[in-house]
């Protein structure tokens, strides 16, 4: 008598089979690996920042705006009374401006150039004593004029920079900065469409 066990199972059809299932339940763990990290991630931006590292906007805190003097168009020093570094009564700084409100040449207030401490340290460093200095319309006006209308002992200069030092060194051979007199005036002038400055002196005996 013969017995009919059913049909024969395919080795082959089962290893098949198995390579699949496999492949499958590693795609599967690849999948949940790859959703961890992901929202392990999200979590982690959400939350704020207690670390002390530095941050974007670490090297701007605490720095002063330079812009505010840079472009202050007010003076509250009358012209005429400001003096040199040190030798005001009260020891405050008088306000100086270094631009001109419109595009139309200006007098810059005060001595935003350092022309009266230039010229001292230029007499100091060849064994003169220094000299009283202020600032007075009547150097602001030789300088806003370009030279033109000065009198006295005067010298005036044009310079791309407000510089002082500089200033100086450019008027040495009209000045005579080294010869006896007791007081100097100062001024300066900024014309912004040639970006000039104009810086004039006028020696008191």
């Amino acid at each position: 008598m013969v017995v009919d066990s059913g049909p024969e199972s395919d080795p082959e059809a089962d290893s098949d089979l198995r390579r699949r299932a496999a492949w499958l339940l590693a795609m599967l763990a690849a999948v949940a690996v790859l959703f961890v990290i992901v929202m392990s991630q999200l979590g982690t931006a959400d939350k704020p920042s207690h670390g002390n590292g530095p941050r974007a906007l670490d090297s701007v805190v605490g720095q002063p705006s330079a812009s505010i003097s840079a472009h202050s168009t007010h003076s509250s020093t009358p012209s005429g009374s400001h003096t040199s570094p040190g030798s005001s009564p009260t020891g405050a700084s008088p306000v100086e401006t270094t631009t001109c409100p419109t595009q139309q040449a200006c007098i810059l207030q005060g001595d935003p150039g350092h022309g009266i401490a230039a010229i001292n340290a230029y007499r100091t460093q060849h064994g003169r004593s220094p000299v009283a200095g202020r600032v007075s319309k009547k150097a602001q006006q030789c300088a806003l004029n370009n030279g033109s209308g000065c009198s006295g002992g005067w010298a005036e200069t044009q310079l791309g920079q407000l510089e002082g030092p500089a200033a100086v060194q450019k008027i040495l051979p009209f000045a005579h900065l080294l010869d006896s007199f007791k007081a100097v005036q100062v001024g300066w002038a900024f014309d912004p469409r040639a970006h000039q400055y104009y810086f004039a002196i006028i020696r008191t005996d």
